[in-house]
């Protein structure tokens, strides 16, 4: 028997054992291989030339005058808008063959053909994926930027030999933004030969095993690997989303784009499963993945969470310290502190009572804290001045040339006991209790009079929405300079 007509008994042996027609059958199988008959018509390939359209090159390949749009859909169900072709694109057509020879080429397919078996015929007991479960796959697929399909028949001819016709509702396709497809094979009664001969007829096409009883990410990963558009990789350690901030999460699967297609969505998806009874993420931190490129997806078991009823938590914009000079700056910054400063402050140096004559220099700033006094300075002085400032208990400070904000307010701090910190800090994502591995991690200078007044300073802008998170729900006071 030749290579060919084993191979069509392999998968229409059920059917014949029946003692019924394939086309009789056809509502009862959900995988049909079809044979072209002799002297009848082979698949041909057709590359488009600059300046032809699709009517045209259908008539003149399959001599065909009547229902020639019908017969190019038939084969070549990829194409979705039949106006729009362009040069250098596949088309298979059907051709009038004088002579069928039967091939003996075995080359296509290196395994053996499998036993007989009745490979096409449907078992309502087979396995399924449960709703709830196709449902998350489906939905998680469709953010991607993929086209499930489930109902429906889809024709996949293979040339020189005939067509493979699968039946959608038991064999689901998948069909991703660069025109890839993938049918999901839950039964595992599609013969790896024929596998085989459909990714390597069709570059861009592939069937794939999937056990139905796996867990949702599992499924998807299979689904997703297969296709040339996306990647999906199990988390090993939290993901960072963002810079300045980071938000940081310990997610499950993260899924990202292998290609940059315009109709693939822009944004990377994290899948998170939570345990039972641990919070869920807070909607502006969701907000704030999404503007940084990530759609966070929260998963209990094989379903996705939907967000809990929650108040608003309004976007604030974050407060700025004034910045037209490093002397405004430090001005603002002790009074929001609550301190006593003075500008263009007189300074006594000599007393004509105790040294006889007066000497008065003005200092830009003047900060008191108790009995400690900090003098801002952007004229340099004698050694000798500073050191009886010094002596009279006012610490002095230089604004120099090449004086930075952070610097300045770093040494002015410490010059007053101010306690401050200057660090990259990572803050819990909680209001009273930690939602378990989720953190927001920022560089800042921390200062602090007393418990009750401490602030986070800042010199990069902050999205409102998380300000206004860091705000309401962790209690944070969060200014620009």
């Amino acid at each position: 028997m030749s290579y060919r007509l084993r191979l069509i008994t392999i998968f229409l042996v059920g059917v014949f054992l029946a003692g019924a027609s394939v086309w009789a059958k056809e509502d009862t199988a959900y995988l049909t291989f079809q044979k072209s008959a002799p002297s009848k018509t082979i698949t041909t390939v057709y590359t488009v030339k600059k300046g032809e359209w699709l009517l045209d090159i259908g008539r003149r390949v399959t001599g065909e005058t009547k229902h020639v749009y019908s017969i190019i859909r038939k084969y070549n169900p990829g194409i979705k808008d039949l106006n729009r072709i362009y040069p250098g694109q596949k088309i298979f057509l059907p051709t009038k063959a004088k002579t069928a020879v039967p091939s003996t080429d075995t080359s296509a397919i290196s395994s053996p053909v499998p036993p007989i078996q009745q490979a096409g015929v449907l078992k309502d007991d087979m396995a399924y994926p449960s709703q709830i479960k196709w449902n998350l796959v489906r939905h998680v697929l469709e953010q991607i930027g993929a086209t499930v399909t489930s109902q429906g028949k889809y024709y996949l001819p293979l040339r020189d030999m005939g067509q493979i016709t699968i039946d959608c509702r038991k064999i689901p396709m998948v069909e991703f933004a660069d025109k890839g497809i993938v049918f999901i094979d839950f039964r595992n009664q599609i013969p790896e030969n024929l596998r085989q001969l459909v990714r390597r007829t069709w570059r861009h096409y592939a069937i794939i095993k999937v056990n139905p009883q796996s867990e949702a990410p599992i499924l998807l990963e299979k689904i997703i690997q297969a296709s040339n558009t996306h990647a999906m990789i199990r988390q090993e350690e939290p993901l960072k989303i963002g810079s300045q901030p980071v938000l940081q999460i310990p997610a499950s699967w993260t899924i990202t784009r292998k290609s940059s297609i315009a109709s693939i969505p822009p944004h990377a998806i994290a899948l998170w499963t939570k345990s039972e009874g641990n919070p869920l993420l807070p909607e502006p931190l969701k907000a704030y993945a999404e503007t940084k490129g990530w759609k966070i997806l929260e998963l209990d078991q094989d379903r996705i969470v939907k967000p809990a009823p929650d108040d608003p938590i309004p976007a604030r914009p974050v407060s700025k310290l004034a910045s037209t000079s490093l002397i405004d700056l430090a001005d603002d910054c002790f009074r929001r502190l609550g301190l006593q400063t003075q500008k263009n402050a007189e300074l006594k140096i000599f007393d004509s009572a105790r040294d006889g004559f007066d000497l008065r220099v003005e200092a830009d700033l003047l900060v008191g804290r108790g009995e400690r006094k900090l003098i801002f300075m952007s004229k340099k002085l004698p050694d000798q001045f500073l050191s009886m400032l010094r002596n009279n208990g006012m610490e002095v400070i230089l604004t120099i040339e090449g004086e930075t904000k952070t610097s300045l307010l770093e040494k002015s701090f410490k010059a007053l006991d101010i306690p401050c910190e200057l660090n990259i800090f990572s803050l819990p994502a909680s209001e009273k209790t930690e939602t378990p591995g989720t953190y927001i991690i920022f560089p800042a200078l921390r200062i602090s009079i007393d418990r009750s007044k401490i602030m986070y300073l800042i010199d990069f802008d902050l999205d409102e929405r998380m300000n206004g998170f860091l705000s309401e729900k962790m209690g944070l006071l969060v200014i620009k300079y």
